[in-house]
């Protein structure tokens, strides 16, 4: 059984009234979160407090996951949105390009200023990344903001992201 099985098994266990199996669930969810936030950040001396947010933000959330989703993408994309938070305290880039395999986070633009780098795209698309990963807005509110549709929005970002990944290749 994979981890994913594992963390959805003992969250039905944990649903069913056996609260015993929440103290496992935080365990290996715990491993699961401070693996994935590890090859993002590396050992940020921050990593700890990072897992223990995430994990708090697991148990004050878990009402809303739906029982018939996996448990496992839940916490990711909570782990994800936590990182974006620590990385905008910590004054860096939460710009975070996602790629069909994998996501390239923002270490991807350490030492790089994300501002020159936008300035390179054509401006509809450095604006839809401004709106979507800087100033946090999700693609209907930045689409609306814009006066365009919802697609177009996704479809500038989509470009844009690509863009910002072929550029910081360029410079390594």
């Amino acid at each position: 059984m994979n981890l994913g099985e594992r963390l959805d098994a003992l969250m039905a266990t944990v649903r069913g009234g056996k609260e015993a199996a929440y103290g496992q669930f935080l365990t290996e969810a715990s491993h699961a979160i401070r693996n994935t936030l590890a090859r993002r950040i590396g050992a940020d001396a921050d990593l700890e407090d990072l897992v223990q947010e995430v994990l708090i933000a697991v148990h004050d959330k878990r009402h809303t996951l739906d029982p018939g989703r996996p448990v496992l993408p839940w916490i990711n994309a909570i782990a994800k949105y936590k990182l974006i938070d620590h990385w905008r305290k910590k004054g860096r880039s939460p710009i975070v390009l996602e790629d069909a395999d994998d996501e390239v986070a923002a270490d991807e633009f350490a030492g790089m200023d994300v501002a020159v780098l936008l300035d390179q795209l054509p401006e509809a698309q450095a604006e839809a990344i401004r709106l979507t990963h800087i100033e946090g807005l999700t693609g209907a509110e930045a689409s609306e903001r814009v006066g365009i549709g919802l697609s177009a929005m996704k479809l500038r970002v989509h470009r844009g992201m690509l863009r910002l990944k072929e550029l910081v290749a360029e410079k390594e």
